[in-house]
């Protein structure tokens, strides 16, 4: 029980060290990207890469038939530091487009940068679920004519993952592939350089599908609702 104590308090002090730097770099401007799987899944001393498509369909803001519109590709690297704690980077490139009465803002392909953790809190081996929280932030600045333009969003996501991978021997799988499917909650708040105007809704829902393959080969599809309309897909490889 001492042990677990020990380790349940050096977690959570982690975890409060760690939402502090994602907050500082969310303050300076960031893009939204997807949450994914909202629990740590890569495991101790493990890592992970992928490619990373998002799109982000419509965001309603709050200036009167303001929408913002956004297409990302990134690279993502997630460390294992703990079985229940995962650090993610992105880097990448975006543009951002807003269409308001006032005429369409449309900036230029920017550089993209981001940073996140997930964190697991619940872990039920014997239903192979997992409920877990992400908080994440991703900065994106492009040229807007003469000017330099941002777009900032924050994540802040709870769910649940259905995870066999972790506990099934992949070279004992009776198929190729490992299904993960998770869902959950998400606040976004936006700070949007590009035009002016806040989000128009805060809390959305988010769904997706994960799988992992016999040699580690690793494919996910995420769907964002409610706050924003946006689609997300990804490969990569975990070590």
């Amino acid at each position: 029980m001492r042990r677990f104590d020990r380790r349940g308090t050096r977690l959570a002090g982690a975890t409060v060290l760690l939402g502090l730097i994602v907050g500082s770099l969310g303050a300076v401007t960031a893009e939204a990207a997807p949450i994914g799987i909202p629990a740590a899944t890569t495991g101790a001393g493990k890592t992970s890469v992928a490619a990373e498509v998002n799109l982000l369909l419509d965001r309603d803001l709050e200036t009167p038939g303001g929408e913002a519109e956004s297409l990302q590709a990134f690279a993502k690297g997630s460390i294992g530091v703990d079985d229940r704690l995962d650090l993610e980077f992105r880097l990448g490139f975006g543009d951002v487009t807003i269409s308001q009465p006032g005429g369409d803002v449309d900036t230029d392909i920017g550089p993209a940068f981001g940073a996140g953790f997930k964190v697991t809190w619940a872990n039920i081996p014997d239903a192979h679920i997992k409920i877990g929280t992400a908080f994440q932030t991703l900065r994106i600045r492009a040229d807007e004519g003469a000017n330099r333009a941002s777009w900032a969003e924050y994540d802040a996501a709870l769910g649940v993952v259905l995870d066999a991978s972790a506990t099934v021997d992949p070279k004992r799988r009776g198929t190729e592939f490992m299904l993960m499917p998770y869902g959950g909650l998400a606040w976004s708040g936006v700070d949007n350089g590009v035009a002016g105007g806040q989000e128009d809704d805060s809390f959305g829902l988010f769904l997706g599908l994960g799988a992992k393959s016999r040699s580690n080969v690793t494919l996910g599809l995420e769907l964002r609702l409610v706050d924003q309309t946006a689609l997300a897909l990804s490969a990569g490889m975990a070590f």
